[in-house]
């Protein structure tokens, strides 16, 4: 069974060397970038990967699926570019598409930040849909939803070894991409036709990101992560407070939220 990885990119030049480096037992490697302004493009060309450079308008999982459309094999890896492929998981890759017995199987995906890995705040267990039959799957168009199997990922089999995550490597790296995020989730917010008027404003601008933080921090225990854990907590508050701060704006205004 030949086997496909395929990537969505942006600005990932300081991660995919060493993503691309985990990947060597690949078929191929079919990479859709988001225009770039460093050479990530450069260096996946420089480890034989088939590059697509196509805007995505702020829908990056669009790009996920175009290169999943784009693939040969006949079986799909999807990464990220701050994803590496460990040892053990690519063994267990290698043997499962020997005797393949399901169309999709699920990873357990270790997130890390700042340097550590996180076992709270909800980042653990993480087992994620990532290899799977080409035309069993594909990644949904909202930004927090991840590829399902048809009936469901509930019985899809667990491979051995970790995908490991690094998530943010800095805070520099992390508030560079707060504000394309939170961009592209005040779409979403109101493509569901959510409104910022009346009621609904103190609801979703404080009770919301309250809630949030109390069920990241204290019932998903994120304070066992120390310091982590806490801003872990915050930010995700914080991204639910100005993605709708950035709806509420372009509602009022009368303009689409960018």
């Amino acid at each position: 069974m030949s086997l496909s990885v395929t990537l969505a990119t942006k600005d990932e030049s300081a991660n995919l060397s060493t993503c691309l480096d985990s990947i060597t037992f690949a078929d191929e490697i079919i990479l859709v970038d988001d225009c770039s302004s460093d050479n990530t493009v450069e260096i996946a060309r420089d480890f034989g990967a088939r590059v697509i450079v196509r805007d995505s308008g702020g829908s990056f999982h669009e790009n996920k699926n175009l290169a999943i459309d784009e693939a040969s094999g006949d079986w799909i890896l999807s990464l990220d570019a701050d994803e590496v492929v460990s040892k053990e998981l690519a063994r267990s890759i290698c043997d499962i598409l020997s005797f393949p017995k399901s169309n999709g199987y699920l990873v357990d995906r270790h997130n890390y930040f700042l340097g550590k890995w996180i076992k709270g705040c909800g980042w653990y267990p993480d087992h994620i849909l990532r290899l799977f039959r080409k035309g069993e799957s594909r990644w949904p168009i909202e930004i927090h939803d991840t590829p399902k199997l048809e009936g469901g990922n509930q019985n899809a089999p667990l491979l051995k070894g970790p995908l490991i995550h690094f998530s943010y490597r800095d805070l520099e790296q992390y508030f560079e991409k707060f504000n394309r995020y939170t961009n592209r989730l005040a779409v979403e917010y109101g493509l569901h036709h959510q409104n910022m008027r009346g009621l609904s404003i103190p609801i979703n601008l404080f009770a919301r990101p309250g809630y949030w933080f109390v069920k990241k921090y204290f019932l998903m225990a994120g304070f066992r992560d120390g310091l982590r854990g806490f801003f872990i907590s915050f930010s995700s508050a914080l991204t639910i407070f100005v993605s709708y701060l950035k709806l509420w704006e372009a509602q009022r205004y009368d303009k689409p939220s960018r």
